[in-house]
């Protein structure tokens, strides 16, 4: 029986096959994507239970034109319903994150950011990472490759492990 050799922390990064491939990361993203629409879901269910007992309409059994009458009349209403959609998203996708250095589906995926020491990332680290993810997005398909890192990656000397 063959005993895998355990590598230290400081060789994972030199190792490639420790590396996040693509088809994880897209699995990780599937994850994040679910959690997110989650998020959402609950709370514009709730945004727009507080938008309806919040109205002056009188058009309150008939939802078509209760939205009608709130667009028309009180557009504050809907501006501060996706104000708070967009923090939720901001929190979930850069806030929480930046304090746990993992998103759920990373969290699911069993996936660790870490930097060129193979030691946990810093806050400053993670922000700039996700920050160039923003730009870089479209070289996300380098992590299918054979060196598996992508560019924002590179730039922010990172490296996505399994």
């Amino acid at each position: 029986m063959q005993v895998e050799k355990v590598l230290p922390i400081e060789e994972k990064r030199v190792e490639v096959k420790l590396r996040a491939g693509g088809w994880i990361r897209l699995i990780a993203l599937f994850y994040d994507l679910a959690v997110l629409a989650m998020f959402l879901f609950m709370f514009a269910g709730g945004t727009t239970l507080w938008m309806m007992i919040s109205t002056d309409t009188p058009f309150i059994g008939n939802p078509e034109l209760a939205r009608e009458y709130i667009m028309e009349h009180e557009p504050h209403l809907f501006i501060i319903n996706w104000i708070i959609l967009g923090i939720v998203f901001l929190f979930y996708q850069y806030v929480y994150p930046t304090f746990k250095r993992q998103t759920f589906g990373m969290l699911f995926t069993d996936l660790t950011v870490v930097n060129e020491q193979c030691k946990e990332i810093t806050k400053s680290q993670y922000i700039k990472r996700e920050l160039l993810k923003l730009i870089l997005f479209p070289t996300f398909f380098l992590a299918f490759g054979t060196e598996k890192r992508t560019l924002y990656e590179k730039y922010s000397n990172t490296y996505l492990l399994k």
